[in-house]
């Protein structure tokens, strides 16, 4: 589901089912995309459509070794660490930040994936 703005991430957010895929879309093509399983999910962050490898949210408060699963609106299901995750309180704070600004949130830590390292 793509939104342009905070009154559609609210009604995004607002759906019931379990797994989410959201992308927060603005004009100049940067990008955002929230995977979310329950309350707790993690941010992609594209500044262009061409090929960019983007940045990725990493919780430094969070100890948990383990893996997240999430289902992609097209059926596909993906895994990711859950040290890459945060509540949802702080995932819609960061994206009306977004959405309210067009720079990357600063509520959250962000990890350039296209460095090698990707814990």
């Amino acid at each position: 589901m793509n939104i342009t703005n905070n009154e559609e991430l609210a009604n995004a957010l607002d759906d019931p089912a379990q797994y989410k895929e959201v992308w927060a879309v603005l004009p100049d093509g940067q990008r955002i995309c929230l995977l979310l399983n329950g309350d707790r999910g993690f941010l992609m962050y594209l500044r262009h459509a061409d090929g960019d490898c983007g940045f990725s949210t990493r919780n430094p408060y969070c100890n948990d070794d383990g893996k997240i699963d999430y289902i992609l609106e097209n059926g596909q299901g993906d895994e990711y660490p859950a040290k890459w995750a945060y509540p949802l309180p702080v995932l819609s704070e960061a994206l009306q930040e977004f959405l309210q600004t067009g720079k990357i949130p600063s509520r959250v830590s962000w990890h350039d994936d296209s460095l090698r390292d990707n814990k």
